[in-house]
């Protein structure tokens, strides 16, 4: 009789989910399918961390509403240089609305603005 030799193979496990390492900052969440970088939200609006060596701070205005939408990709040193940016834009549209609002008062009440581009 003829004897088969008998070989084993070696199973080698892959990982399911590679993935590279990336620390994250205090206060930022970790990537989602909407947002492919860690973030954090400020004001609905979404911060994302795209620090590199030389800003290791360095963070991007990725998502919010269409209002805020000049503020959309650009880059701050530091995430309180955005949140800085993003009161300025909710300031200045609140004061905006709220001219706005003056005028309708002013036309329901019968008065009629002068000059409606100084208000």
């Amino acid at each position: 009789m003829a004897t088969k030799k008998v070989t084993k193979k070696k199973v080698t496990k892959k990982a399911k989910n590679i993935q590279s390492v990336q620390t994250l900052r205090e206060g930022f969440k970790k990537a989602s399918k909407l947002n492919p970088l860690p973030y954090f939200r400020y004001g609905n609006v979404s911060v994302s961390d795209v620090s590199n060596e030389k800003f290791p701070e360095l963070v991007q205005i990725t998502n919010g509403p269409a209002k805020y939408r000049h503020l959309m990709g650009k880059k701050y040193v530091n995430p309180t240089f955005a949140m800085v940016a993003i009161d300025e834009a909710q300031a200045f549209s609140l004061i905006d609305k709220g001219g706005n609002s003056v005028l309708k008062e002013m036309d329901a009440a019968g008065i009629v603005p002068l000059n409606i581009d100084m208000i």
